[in-house]
């Protein structure tokens, strides 16, 4: 038997150069190109920990890229199932999963629909703070600003009062503002995964959207940054990285390591 481990991909896996420090020297991979240049790393040790893990436990991608935006990225190893939007898309072997196509419109149908979300949050598109807004599909929304500093406080509070009302919900990260039905749920995908391939499921994340992914999984990970560790979460079985930044990653993968062993006999 394996185990599943169900790891978040920005900010926990991959990370942009800036996002990766403190790097303290160490040697990095990039490991996704966009528009010809370099703009996602791991370090070179991360790197062929995750290579080695994917020999001996499944390990599945969870992200909000949408399935293109996953692509760009080369992970060591094979990957057979990967989660996307936020566990609104499972694929495998790159194909979407219909029956999951067809449970995530069946929970979403008691949420807000996305365009009337879009609708309400492409108020701010023309503002100057804004270089994109965009809705995936009919699962979530986000907006890309120039900076993180330039979003206004006061918009981001009122956004997430009137998300909440409407049964969605809102995550910071970096300079994206993620827009997001409270139903879409990356744990239930991971949970689906982990019954297909018959193995404990171990987890590892660092946003409020990876919250439910770590409380279903048997034991999870986080790293000391992000919105889950702003807010301090905690829960049994939980291990939090002594390092920030990309080297975060080597420490969540060792201790992965060593959790699913046990865990798998």
């Amino acid at each position: 038997m394996k185990a599943v481990l169900a790891l978040d991909l920005d900010q926990t896996l991959i990370f942009s150069a800036r996002s990766a420090e403190p790097l303290g020297g160490a040697e990095t991979v990039w490991v996704e190109d966009y528009l010809g240049e370099p703009l996602s790393l791991m370090t070179a040790r991360a790197y062929q920990l995750l290579a080695s893990l994917s020999e001996r436990q499944h390990v599945v991608p969870v992200t909000t890229r949408t399935p293109e935006q996953l692509g760009r990225v080369r992970l060591p190893g094979r990957q057979p199932y990967a989660i996307c939007a936020n566990g609104g898309i499972l694929l495998q072997q790159g194909i979407r999963d219909a029956d999951w196509d067809a449970r995530v419109a069946d929970e979403l149908s008691g949420s807000e629909p996305a365009p009337a979300v879009a609708a309400r949050i492409g108020l701010v598109a023309g503002e100057p703070w804004v270089k994109t807004f965009r809705q995936v599909e009919d699962l979530f929304v986000y907006v890309v600003a120039c900076a993180r500093d330039v979003i206004p406080d006061g918009w981001l509070q009122e956004l997430e009062g009137w998300a909440a009302s409407h049964g969605w919900t809102v995550s910071v990260q970096g300079r994206k503002v993620y827009v997001v039905p409270t139903a879409l749920s990356k744990g239930a995908a991971a949970q689906r995964v982990a019954g297909l391939l018959g193995g404990p499921l171990l987890a590892a994340g660092d946003s409020l959207l990876d919250r439910d992914l770590l409380e279903a999984a048997v034991a999870a990970a986080r790293p000391r940054h992000g919105e889950l560790h702003r807010v301090d979460y905690q829960r049994p079985d939980l291990f939090v990285s002594k390092a920030s930044g990309a080297k975060a990653t080597e420490e969540i993968l060792a201790w992965l390591d060593e959790r699913a062993g046990l865990l798998t006999g």
